[in-house]
C-alpha cells in the first residue's frame, strides 16, 4: 500500500495490479518521424471552404418564436457607430 487505505488485501492489491496491467490503449511503439510531416496539404476550395471543395448546405430553419424573437432587447437597442 502506498497510497490511501481500501482496507484491502495484500492478495486484493495485487490482484488490482495484476488487472491493470492487463489494460492497454493500443499504443504498442512512439511514432518513429514524429518531427516529420507524412501527411498532404489540403487541395481545392477557398479560405472559406478550409479546403472542403463541397460544403454541406444548411437545410432551411424555422422561423424563431415570437416569444423569443419578439422581445425588445434590454437596455434597449444602441445604434452601431
Amino acid at each position: 500500500m502506498t497510497v490511501g487505505n481500501l482496507g484491502l488485501t495484500d492478495h486484493e492489491e495485487d490482484l488490482i495490479v495484476t488487472f491493470m496491467q492487463t489494460l492497454t490503449d493500443g499504443f504498442t511503439t512512439p511514432y518513429p518521424s514524429r518531427d516529420t510531416f507524412t501527411g498532404r496539404c489540403m487541395t481545392g476550395g477557398s479560405a472559406a471552404t478550409q479546403g472542403n471543395e463541397v460544403l454541406v448546405p444548411t437545410p432551411p430553419l424555422p422561423l424563431c418564436a415570437l416569444a423569443i424573437c419578439g422581445v425588445t432587447p434590454l437596455p434597449g437597442p444602441r445604434p452601431i457607430p
